[in-house]
């Protein structure tokens, strides 16, 4: 039986990735092969905030609030935020 279909409808797949868990080299790598009708930067972790600015400009990614890379410490916790929104709260 197949899905019903959503006509005018874009169901925006899950990201599974827990940026907890991986290296900056993983969760950035899995973002971009996730995501791969966008191009995604893959940049070193020293310039998390750059790819991290360049993701909130994607088309993609415009239906959500993608928080700014300037209010956080590290990468971790602004992957988590980021990926928190782009799942929903049943993340």
């Amino acid at each position: 039986m197949s899905a019903p279909s959503s006509k005018g409808v874009s169901i925006q797949p899950f990201f599974p990735c827990v940026p907890e868990l991986m290296s900056w080299e993983d969760w950035n790598g899995n973002l971009a092969i996730y995501f791969s009708q966008e191009h995604i930067m893959m940049l070193p972790e020293d310039e998390w905030r750059t790819v991290a600015q360049h993701i909130s400009s994607l088309a993609v990614f415009e239906p959500y609030p993608v928080p700014s890379p300037n209010n956080f410490e590290n990468w971790q916790d602004w992957a988590l935020e980021f990926t928190l929104i782009i799942n929903g709260p049943s993340y």
